[in-house]
């Protein structure tokens, strides 16, 4: 009887033959088949078929190849958001700006882990190709009447709107949760009519308030709210003129 013969070990690649983006590209690879605290060097190692050291010689620690994923989600996230036009009216330029924040980060949870929540990774030409997006957000809203201050505030505003509905639509999305169907959540208590008012909706809405609906209306309703703002600042700059005082003190209070 021949005896079989034993099974070859696996052939690695020969070393020099990956680079740094290689590198890269295959940690993002293994984070979004798993998750990016999920990531290690040895895993890496064993997806990419080459040796720990092999990964050494670019990133000595996790931490350097965290900072060179959050480099390549910046580029993603600025080749992908709508180009700040000045034909454009403020109104639109917001809704289109944070209309895409939303879909390009529920596309990849990879780069919310990246830039969202592991915020320390960010490089300096990282932070600042980020900031260069909110400066072009700022400044037009500048253009179109708001003061500077108001202007961030209302980017702001809207960010945290917008990151807060992406992480929270995760969250209840991995824990499965029956609020994000309609279907499902009518089955949560025996009864809802002692609930007419949600009994009635429930066919139609969700109860989570994370699906595209519920963002537009929160995102159109805030943009209305704000639509107020020049005309309040031109309003206290006349009452602070016919007062004797300088108007450019009459700030949003």
């Amino acid at each position: 009887m021949t005896k079989p013969s034993a099974k070859a070990a696996p052939k690695r690649r020969q070393r020099g033959s990956i680079n740094a983006d290689d590198i890269v590209a295959g940690a993002f690879e293994v984070a979004r088949a798993s998750t990016l605290d999920q990531l290690s060097m040895p895993i890496l190692a064993e997806h990419l078929d080459i040796g720990v050291t092999s990964i050494h010689w670019y990133f000595h620690k996790k931490e350097e190849l965290l900072n060179a994923m959050t480099d390549r989600a910046v580029d993603k996230v600025v080749r992908l958001t709508p180009e700040v036009r000045s034909e454009d009216t403020w109104q639109h330029t917001l809704a289109a700006h944070f209309r895409a924040q939303r879909e390009i980060h529920r596309e990849d949870e990879v780069l919310s882990d990246l830039l969202l929540i592991r915020t320390s990774t960010y490089s300096r030409d990282a932070a600042r190709r980020m900031f260069e997006v909110i400066e072009a957000i700022v400044a037009k809203l500048v253009a179109d009447g708001f003061t500077p201050d108001d202007a961030l505030k209302v980017y702001n505003a809207i960010g945290v709107y917008t990151r807060g509905s992406i992480i929270h639509a995760r969250i209840l999305r991995l824990s499965h949760a029956p609020t994000t169907d309609t279907a499902r959540q009518r089955r949560m208590i025996d009864d809802w009519t002692p609930m007419p008012v949600l009994d009635g909706l429930l066919d139609r809405h969700t109860l989570s308030g994370t699906d595209d609906e519920d963002f537009d209306f929160g995102i159109g309703r805030l943009i209305c709210g704000f639509e107020e703002l020049p005309r309040e600042q031109g309003e206290r700059r006349k009452s602070a003129s016919a007062n004797g005082s300088d108007p450019r003190n009459a700030t949003a209070s």
